[in-house]
């Protein structure tokens, strides 16, 4: 069995020990990177091959957010893949998890929530394209609005797909899993994800979470 690679960034020493010390419980998973990242560049984190980075929200002279979102930048930039990311704070709030999806990451981490918390989200994250956070959140945010413009030009890219692109696109927007997706448009699991990879370049995004949440914003989600 491959361990999870798990890179720490931010934070005390003694708050990055009591989150290694939890992680390094779970014999799947492998701390691979501890720094407190000050001075640290997102270019030079690109060096790092994690599979799950938990990023402090703050971070030295910079919030987790820009991090993440200069990284993603460089990233497709260069046409480079990798891992997921999950910011980490310290109390439990709505609108951290949401700003953390919009900057690229899967979710937010809590101190507040316990340890248990924090090896579920390492876990669930350590799957390609998992996109559990935005689910959870959809039910409680509200009218969320894009403009007019951000509107028109997610419509011109998603009339781009093929017939079996938008049934795809169509049962995502269900909040149907991949082999549910895969079942629903007649395709195999790999099409579900190189097409839904697809609609996330077209519209310009880095993760499927973003990619839920502007199907969300522009009011394509079947709820």
């Amino acid at each position: 069995m491959v361990a999870t690679r798990v890179a720490l960034l931010g934070g005390s020493d003694a708050m990055r020990a009591a989150k290694r010390s939890v992680i390094e419980l779970q014999s799947s998973f492998q701390v691979v990177f501890d720094a407190d990242g000050f001075g640290m560049l997102p270019q030079d984190f690109k060096e790092i091959n994690f599979d799950v980075a938990l990023v402090e929200q703050r971070l030295g002279n910079q919030s987790a957010f820009d991090f993440i979102k200069i990284f993603h930048s460089l990233a497709a930039m260069e046409n480079v893949a990798s891992g997921q990311f999950l910011v980490a704070s310290q109390f439990h709030e709505s609108q951290l998890r949401l700003l953390a999806i919009e900057a690229g990451a899967v979710d937010c981490v809590f101190v507040s929530d316990g340890s248990q918390s924090l090896i579920e989200k390492v876990t669930l994250c350590s799957y390609a394209d998992s996109d559990f956070a935005i689910r959870e959140l959809i039910p409680e945010l509200g009218n969320l609005t894009i403009s007019q413009e951000g509107f028109q030009s997610a419509a011109v890219a998603l009339d781009t797909l093929n017939s079996k692109e938008a049934k795809v696109l169509k049962a995502f927007c269900q909040l149907k899993g991949d082999s549910e997706i895969a079942k629903s448009a007649d395709v195999p699991v790999v099409k579900v994800r190189s097409t839904l990879l697809k609609v996330q370049k077209l519209l310009l995004l880095d993760t499927r979470s973003q990619l839920l949440l502007r199907m969300y914003r522009i009011g394509a989600l079947a709820l």
